[in-house]
């Protein structure tokens, strides 16, 4: 029973990590090159109150996958391969998060309260097209957690000891 909730863990962490991925090449694709076409004004895009409310989407998301990558941790502990991935895969999630919490979260939280009226204004462009450069390979480095999650969820499970059971 242990075995198949480990392995229920890890698929549903897969899971919630592909929606992640799923909605971070939605943003890069289709939602950042519109609010960081023409700044200021292209940020109302993203502004309150009738902007795009990407903390609704990304903060419930984390959190889940927060919590299943460490339930899928400690519940597949005994699976040596599986925890070698899983271990990887917390270590890189860890550095994407700091680097969010440091960079990225400050500077869309700027551009959401930086006024829309106004002219172009360059530097204003320059950091909104730093910004969706860098969140293209968060959101790579995002894809490769997804896919150390999925050979993680190939590997065997737990290895039973033979010695006991042939007896």
């Amino acid at each position: 029973m242990r075995e198949k909730f480990a392995f229920l863990t890890l698929f549903i962490t897969v899971l919630l990590f592909g929606v992640v991925n799923g909605g971070g090449l939605y943003e890069e694709m289709i939602v950042a090159p519109v609010w960081s076409a023409s700044p200021p004004e292209s940020f109302a895009l993203i502004q309150p109150p009738d902007g795009l409310a990407l903390i609704n989407f990304w903060i419930p998301f984390h959190i889940a996958a927060n919590i299943f990558v460490i339930i899928a941790l400690i519940m597949n502990w005994k699976a040596k391969k599986r925890r070698t991935y899983l271990l990887v895969v917390l270590g890189l999630y860890a550095i994407i998060r700091i680097v969010t919490f440091a960079y990225f979260a400050p500077e869309i939280t700027f551009f959401q309260n930086t006024p829309a009226e106004g002219p172009f204004s360059p530097e204003l462009a320059a950091r909104a097209e730093l910004w969706t450069m860098l969140s293209w390979l968060r959101t790579i480095g995002e894809i490769g957690i997804n896919i150390l999650l999925l050979l993680a969820l190939i590997q065997p499970g737990f290895q039973r000891d033979t010695r006991l059971s042939s007896r």
